[in-house]
This record gives C-alpha cells, sequence and structure tokens, in this order.
C-alpha cells in the first residue's frame, strides 16, 4: 500500500529545491549582466552611446530581477529554518494574527505573489504555490494575486519595475566607462578628480591610523578589522585579522557602495583595496607569475 507522504516533508523538499534554483537562476543571471557589460563597453567605444543606454535600461532591469532572487532565496529559507512553525499555522486569520512579527507572514504572501508570473525560470515555486493554496486554500492565493494582499511594496516593485530614471543609467554608464576605461562624454573629468581626491584622503587616514596603532599593538598592522571590497577574495586575511567585513554590494534602490562606520571603532579598522594589493612589490615566485598570466589573459578577454 502507498502511504501519503506528510505535508511537512513535501513543504521542506520544495523549499530545498528552490533554494538550490533561485541561487543557480542568480548566478546565470549575473553571468550574463557581465556580458552585457562588456558589450555595452563595445557600443561606448563605437561612440554608439544611444544603443548603449537602451542595453544599460535592460542590464538594470535584469539586475532588479537578481535582486528579487535573493529576496525569494531569503523568504523560502526563513520559511526553512521555522518549517515547524509553518506547519502549525491552521488557517489565514491564524497567519495574520500570530505570525506577522515572525515574518513568515510577509514570506508566505510574497512567494505566492511572485511564484508563476514573475519568476517563471524556476519551476519549483509553482510547486510551492499549489503547496501554500493547499495550505490556506484558493482564496487566499487569488487574494494575494489579483489585490495584492499584505504583500510587501519592495517585491511589487522589483516585480513590475518601472522604467529606471536617466540618473541611474548615466550612473551605469559612467561605471562600465571607468572598468574598461573606454570614452563617454558624460563622464566629467571633474567626477573623477573628486573620486581620485577621496581616495586620497582616505589612503592618508588608513597610512595615519595604522602608523598610530603599530606602536600600540603587536599585530602586523595593529588592527583587528578588515574591510575589503565586495566580490573580491584576499588570502591570510584571516590568520592576521580575526575579523573581516565586507563592503555593501552595489543595488539599484543604492547604487553607492558606502560602508557605514561608527567612530568608536573607526581606529581599528583597515581598508583593503584591491588595487592596493596586487600593486605590492614582492619578490618573484610562481604564484606572481600565475597572477601575472590572468592579468593577460584578463585583459584579452576584454
Amino acid at each position: 500500500m502507498s502511504s501519503k507522504v506528510p505535508f511537512t516533508v513535501r513543504l521542506k523538499t520544495c523549499l530545498r529545491m528552490c533554494v538550490q534554483r533561485l541561487r543557480y537562476a542568480q548566478e546565470k543571471q549575473q553571468a550574463l549582466a557581465k556580458q552585457d557589460r562588456r558589450h555595452v563597453a563595445t557600443l561606448l567605444s563605437q561612440n554608439k552611446e544611444q544603443m548603449a543606454y537602451f542595453r544599460v535600461e535592460s542590464l538594470i532591469t535584469n539586475d532588479i530581477h537578481v535582486e528579487l532572487l535573493e529576496i525569494l532565496e531569503l523568504y523560502c529559507e526563513l520559511l526553512l529554518a521555522r518549517i515547524n512553525i509553518v506547519n502549525s499555522i491552521e488557517n489565514e486569520q491564524d497567519l495574520v494574527t500570530n505570525h506577522i512579527e515572525d515574518g513568515i507572514n510577509e514570506a508566505v504572501r510574497s512567494l505566492a505573489y511572485s511564484s508563476v508570473l514573475y519568476v517563471p525560470e524556476v519551476k519549483e515555486l509553482a510547486q510551492l504555490k499549489e503547496l501554500i493554496m493547499f495550505k490556506f486554500g484558493k482564496e487566499f492565493i487569488l487574494g494575494v494575486q489579483e489585490d495584492k494582499t499584505g504583500v510587501p511594496e519592495k517585491v511589487v516593485k522589483k516585480c513590475i519595475p518601472d522604467l529606471p530614471p536617466e540618473p541611474l543609467v548615466v550612473m551605469y554608464l559612467q561605471e562600465i566607462s571607468k572598468t574598461y576605461e573606454v570614452p563617454y562624454s558624460k563622464l566629467v573629468e571633474s567626477d573623477s578628480e573628486i573620486d581620485e581626491n577621496e581616495k586620497i584622503e582616505e589612503d592618508d587616514e588608513v597610512s595615519s591610523i595604522t602608523t598610530s596603532e603599530k606602536d600600540q599593538s603587536s599585530s602586523p598592522d595593529g588592527k583587528p578589522i578588515v574591510a575589503i571590497d565586495p566580490d573580491a577574495s584576499y588570502e591570510n586575511v584571516n590568520e592576521q585579522h580575526p575579523i573581516t567585513v565586507k563592503k555593501p554590494r552595489m543595488t539599484t534602490d543604492d547604487p553607492k557602495k558606502n560602508l557605514k562606520i561608527s567612530k568608536d571603532i573607526q581606529d581599528e579598522i583597515k581598508f583593503v583595496h584591491p588595487t592596493t594589493t596586487k600593486k605590492t612589490t614582492k619578490p618573484k615566485t610562481t604564484d606572481t607569475e600565475i597572477d601575472d598570466l590572468k592579468k593577460r589573459f584578463a585583459a584579452l578577454r576584454r
């Protein structure tokens, strides 16, 4: 005789599959975004700025979609961690009354709203919607999808994004122009001079702090905390510094990657940039030769 699989097991398995598929979809979208940025740089080098502008609009839309995938992954992780609580919820009234503060109500409604229409590449979300409908009823799903009942505004905005504003598009084009070293008419020289001055001031602050702390601490640079750039890896950082903090990644909601630091711990933080670490002069070894080859291949790929 075939026994039915309990609802908790089905929901737990589906949530795990959703997490894996959402991560894979994010990696795929990010890889495509890199190709799109290279294509935009090629258009800028060919002086086709209007075509590059339109391509960046679609690039921003894809970035917003990646941010939506990240939010949905977080919601799936939340429900997976609190699977026993989800199983104990009796109906929609119990969900609204007792599970708003713990985030379960928001997670369930967001996943039900964006499952099929806005994230079609993750088919497991459709199965998750069926399980939510089995748990809370068909009227619950209709109210969420048609009336957006209880769905957070940030999820609705990322499901149906507006046309990117011109300043954001120009900022993307400026960053691509700086990264790939291609000309762009709106890349003002004064902006680059301001950025250079800010970097010089930051380096001066870091150097002054390190020199003062070296006399007071026995560690190599006298700083227990290291702040590194996002999407960058540094070897032997944790061995010399107990705490490593990555700067926030740029998003469409917050294009400026600023790290907010309390004044109480400013003297204990060392800022590390990939450019500074790569330019350090060391005796040539096999590792440095491999790094040189990687740099050449990266230059050829551009």
